[in-house]
Protein backbone atom coordinates (compact mmCIF):
# COMPACT_ATOMS: atom_id res chain seq x y z
CA UNK A 1 0.00 0.00 0.00
CA UNK A 2 1.38 3.60 -0.62
CA UNK A 3 1.98 5.58 1.73
CA UNK A 4 0.48 8.93 1.72
CA UNK A 5 0.93 12.53 3.87
CA UNK A 6 0.35 16.13 4.42
CA UNK A 7 2.06 18.68 3.24
CA UNK A 8 2.22 22.05 5.06
CA UNK A 9 2.70 24.99 3.40
CA UNK A 10 2.43 28.72 3.65
CA UNK A 11 1.62 31.94 1.02
CA UNK A 12 4.10 34.06 0.31
CA UNK A 13 3.41 37.24 -2.13
CA UNK A 14 6.55 37.51 -4.09
CA UNK A 15 7.94 39.29 -6.99
CA UNK A 16 8.99 37.42 -10.06
CA UNK A 17 12.80 38.85 -10.90
CA UNK A 18 12.10 37.92 -14.59
CA UNK A 19 9.40 40.27 -14.60
CA UNK A 20 10.05 43.36 -11.83
CA UNK A 21 7.23 45.13 -13.31
CA UNK A 22 4.43 42.82 -12.72
CA UNK A 23 2.48 42.89 -9.91
CA UNK A 24 3.25 40.42 -7.18
CA UNK A 25 1.77 37.00 -7.01
CA UNK A 26 1.01 34.40 -4.28
CA UNK A 27 2.86 31.67 -3.99
CA UNK A 28 2.79 28.22 -1.75
CA UNK A 29 6.14 26.93 0.09
CA UNK A 30 6.21 24.01 1.43
CA UNK A 31 7.18 24.64 5.02
CA UNK A 32 8.60 21.73 7.51
CA UNK A 33 6.85 22.22 11.37
CA UNK A 34 9.81 20.19 12.73
CA UNK A 35 12.86 18.13 12.30
CA UNK A 36 13.42 14.81 13.07
CA UNK A 37 16.68 14.23 14.19
CA UNK A 38 18.70 10.64 13.46
CA UNK A 39 18.24 9.04 16.56
CA UNK A 40 14.46 9.72 16.89
CA UNK A 41 14.52 8.67 13.10
CA UNK A 42 16.38 5.17 14.15
CA UNK A 43 13.38 4.88 17.39
CA UNK A 44 11.19 5.75 14.77
CA UNK A 45 12.65 3.01 12.50
CA UNK A 46 12.49 0.87 15.22
CA UNK A 47 8.92 1.28 15.87
CA UNK A 48 7.58 -0.27 12.81
CA UNK A 49 7.31 -3.82 13.83
CA UNK A 50 10.97 -4.61 12.97
CA UNK A 51 13.53 -7.47 14.01
CA UNK A 52 16.18 -5.20 14.77
CA UNK A 53 17.33 -3.05 17.71
CA UNK A 54 17.91 0.53 17.62
CA UNK A 55 21.70 0.24 17.93
CA UNK A 56 21.78 -2.15 15.35
CA UNK A 57 19.53 0.21 12.97
CA UNK A 58 21.94 2.86 14.04
CA UNK A 59 24.84 1.19 13.12
CA UNK A 60 23.74 0.07 9.90
CA UNK A 61 22.28 3.88 8.87
CA UNK A 62 25.82 5.28 10.34
CA UNK A 63 27.64 2.71 8.23
CA UNK A 64 26.17 3.63 5.66
CA UNK A 65 26.17 7.21 5.40
CA UNK A 66 30.05 7.25 6.08
CA UNK A 67 30.03 4.70 2.60
CA UNK A 68 27.74 7.15 0.43
CA UNK A 69 30.32 9.62 1.43
CA UNK A 70 33.18 7.57 0.66
CA UNK A 71 31.74 6.84 -2.43
CA UNK A 72 30.29 10.02 -3.68
CA UNK A 73 33.93 11.53 -3.23
CA UNK A 74 35.51 9.29 -4.98
CA UNK A 75 33.28 10.86 -8.02
CA UNK A 76 30.35 7.91 -8.12
CA UNK A 77 26.88 8.06 -8.11
CA UNK A 78 24.64 5.47 -5.95
CA UNK A 79 21.55 4.53 -6.05
CA UNK A 80 19.75 3.95 -3.44
CA UNK A 81 16.91 1.51 -4.55
CA UNK A 82 13.67 3.23 -4.51
CA UNK A 83 14.76 6.19 -2.28
CA UNK A 84 16.85 7.62 -5.09
CA UNK A 85 20.05 8.22 -7.21
CA UNK A 86 23.00 10.69 -5.10
CA UNK A 87 25.62 12.28 -6.36
CA UNK A 88 28.18 15.34 -6.16
CA UNK A 89 27.16 18.43 -8.00
CA UNK A 90 28.76 21.95 -8.41
CA UNK A 91 28.35 25.09 -9.19
CA UNK A 92 30.59 28.29 -9.20
CA UNK A 93 31.61 31.15 -11.86
CA UNK A 94 32.68 30.37 -15.57
CA UNK A 95 35.64 31.23 -17.33
CA UNK A 96 36.05 33.11 -20.61
CA UNK A 97 38.74 30.10 -22.25
CA UNK A 98 38.88 27.09 -20.69
CA UNK A 99 42.89 27.60 -20.04
CA UNK A 100 41.49 30.36 -17.63
CA UNK A 101 39.28 28.34 -15.28
CA UNK A 102 40.97 27.23 -12.20
CA UNK A 103 39.54 25.59 -9.22
CA UNK A 104 39.08 28.39 -6.92
CA UNK A 105 35.86 29.30 -9.71
CA UNK A 106 34.05 26.50 -7.36
CA UNK A 107 31.90 28.31 -5.15
CA UNK A 108 29.60 25.38 -4.14
CA UNK A 109 29.92 21.12 -4.11
CA UNK A 110 26.47 20.21 -3.54
CA UNK A 111 24.04 16.80 -2.73
CA UNK A 112 22.21 15.99 -5.44
CA UNK A 113 19.38 13.22 -5.24
CA UNK A 114 17.12 12.80 -8.40
CA UNK A 115 13.88 10.54 -7.46
CA UNK A 116 12.90 7.38 -9.31
CA UNK A 117 9.79 5.89 -10.19
CA UNK A 118 7.71 5.57 -7.44
CA UNK A 119 9.37 8.82 -5.97
CA UNK A 120 8.67 10.78 -8.82
CA UNK A 121 7.72 14.32 -8.73
CA UNK A 122 4.02 13.12 -10.66
CA UNK A 123 3.69 9.88 -7.65
CA UNK A 124 4.67 12.69 -4.62
CA UNK A 125 1.88 14.97 -6.19
CA UNK A 126 -0.98 12.40 -6.08
CA UNK A 127 0.40 10.88 -2.63
CA UNK A 128 0.46 13.74 -0.42
CA UNK A 129 -2.26 16.35 0.85
CA UNK A 130 -1.93 19.99 1.35
CA UNK A 131 -2.57 21.70 4.68
CA UNK A 132 -1.72 25.44 5.08
CA UNK A 133 0.74 25.89 8.33
CA UNK A 134 -0.15 28.97 9.85
CA UNK A 135 1.19 31.35 12.68
CA UNK A 136 -1.11 29.73 15.12
CA UNK A 137 0.06 26.36 14.13
CA UNK A 138 3.46 27.44 14.75
CA UNK A 139 2.73 29.25 18.06
CA UNK A 140 3.93 32.81 16.47
CA UNK A 141 1.31 35.42 17.10
CA UNK A 142 3.19 38.01 15.36
CA UNK A 143 1.28 38.99 11.82
CA UNK A 144 1.35 36.43 8.56
CA UNK A 145 4.31 36.09 6.73
CA UNK A 146 3.49 36.85 2.64
CA UNK A 147 3.65 40.30 3.46
CA UNK A 148 4.63 42.96 0.39
CA UNK A 149 7.78 43.34 1.78
CA UNK A 150 9.04 39.42 1.00
CA UNK A 151 11.50 39.44 -1.63
CA UNK A 152 11.42 35.56 -2.43
CA UNK A 153 11.66 34.11 -6.02
CA UNK A 154 8.83 32.05 -7.27
CA UNK A 155 8.87 28.34 -7.20
CA UNK A 156 7.08 25.62 -6.46
CA UNK A 157 5.86 23.82 -3.51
Amino acid sequence: MATTGTLKFKLVQVKNPREPDAPRKWYARAVQDRTVEFDDFVSHMAAHNSPYSRGVIHGVLIDMLSCLQELLLDGKSVRLGELGLFSLGISGDGAENRADWTADMVNDVHLNVRNTKSWSNAELRKRVRFSELTDYDRGDTSTSGGTDNEEETPGTV
